[in-house]
């Protein structure tokens, strides 16, 4: 993945056999992608690593007929069996409409959706027992190094680009907050630097930019008529609504502040 105007990345993958198989390794590249993230390239790279086993499952039955355990292995460790691709969380998250037991709505839920889908074919049909495990990056050179040639390619994948974000720079490069030092119904000046809709949700990217916790970057999540209120490379005065493990609510009632350059202070604007 570059972190480019255009978010380019590359997708690509190697099949290991078993001592035993009497077939060659394969190595392939899948080709460039714009406009998605890091995180979804490497669901596309697991799902379609997947399809390739099942096609080749059905060209090469006899040869594969004695494996029952088909391993895939990424270095984003949220992607884990227990993470991210967990078909037990996968099938919590469906029942309540890919949205987490507080409410917030699952990112990349087409994705994971699409590898549920795929995993269960692979075991109903093959009757194979099928795991994703994280390993670094250092164990997956082969992958990487034809995930970077894929970034090459003359073709543009647009099939996983992400619809209706908004981004914008950051003035600060603090890391995210502890949201259990967050109080309900206290006030903070916040800057916007992103906004994405996921499914029925905005998720609002911002970092405080006064007080005792400047600098650090926090996420809110909103409908959207808060969302139509807060401009990306604003400052407002916000006040939470309600404080989650790992996002906030606010209060619909938002002040624009104007922020004084060259100064570690803020201006009340009128909106």
């Amino acid at each position: 993945m570059d972190y480019d105007s255009k978010n380019t990345g590359g997708v690509g993958y190697e099949i290991v056999f078993p001592e035993g198989v009497e077939l060659e390794n394969i190595k392939k590249i899948i080709g460039r992608y714009e406009g998605a993230n890091i995180e979804r390239i490497e669901l596309e790279a697991i799902l379609q690593g997947m399809n390739e086993v099942i096609k080749i499952y059905k060209s090469q039955l006899e040869k594969l007929r004695d494996i029952k355990t088909i391993i895939f292995t990424t270095d984003r460790f949220s992607l884990r069996d227990s993470g991210k691709t967990s078909p037990y969380r996968i099938k919590e998250w469906r029942k309540n409409n890919w949205h987490n037991y507080e409410g917030k709505a699952i990112k990349n839920s087409d994705l994971l959706e699409k590898i549920d889908k795929t995993r269960k074919k692979i075991v109903d049909k093959l009757f194979c027992v099928l795991k994703i495990e994280y390993l670094r990056r250092k164990y997956n050179k082969v992958a990487d190094k034809l995930a970077k040639a894929g970034k090459k390619e003359v073709i543009r994948r647009g099939n996983i680009a992400l619809k209706g974000i908004k981004i914008g720079k950051r003035m600060f490069e603090g890391e995210e907050i502890d949201y259990r030092l967050l109080k309900e119904k206290n006030e903070h000046g916040i800057h916007i630097y992103k906004k994405e809709l996921i499914r029925d949700q905005w998720e609002i990217s911002v970092e405080f930019c006064k007080g005792k916790y400047i600098g650090k970057k926090i996420k809110i999540y909103s409908d959207s008529k808060i969302e139509r209120k807060l401009h990306r490379r604003h400052a407002y005065q916000i006040r939470i609504k309600k404080v989650y493990s790992h996002h906030l609510e606010i209060y619909k009632t938002v002040k624009e502040i104007k922020i004084v350059k060259n100064e570690n202070q803020l201006a009340n604007k009128k909106t």
